[in-house]
């Protein structure tokens, strides 16, 4: 039986997109359920995936700030109350018009606001803690 391994599944997942998506795929790959809390389980995968990868293209596989077994959930909960699900939707009409240019756009708008609103957030449980304290 000829299966491939994690890094092999990342880099076919990658080709299957458009080229233009390619290098930003690759400065992204985030390991979430129970095998990212095995130990040095990231630095394994970034190792295998960088192996993969085009030379020039930068390889990222950051290691979770979070319980790997609830960080999709969460951004997906962050992502919802944002208020801008609507706003990142893509048609296939605008992708086939503008590629995935388009899709990083929006992508980076969202990311923006949530990295803004979790600093928000973060600020007011420390406030709201030191005053407690």
């Amino acid at each position: 039986m000829n299966q491939t391994g994690i890094d092999g599944a990342v880099k076919d997942s990658i080709e299957m997109l458009t080229p233009d998506l390619h290098s930003l795929l690759y400065s992204t790959v985030v390991c979430v359920g129970g095998h990212a809390n095995i130990p040095n389980y990231t630095e394994r995968v970034h190792s295998a995936v960088r192996r993969n990868a085009p030379g020039d293209f930068e390889v990222y596989v950051p290691k979770a700030l979070q319980s790997a077994d609830e960080s999709v959930w969460r951004g997906g909960v962050r992502l919802a109350a944002s208020g801008k699900l609507d706003q990142i939707w893509v048609t296939k009409q605008e992708y086939e018009e503008k590629g995935g240019l388009l899709c990083r756009q929006k992508m980076k708008e969202v990311e923006d606001c949530l990295s803004s609103k979790g600093r928000k957030s973060n600020t007011n449980n420390n406030s709201a803690s030191g005053k407690k304290a």
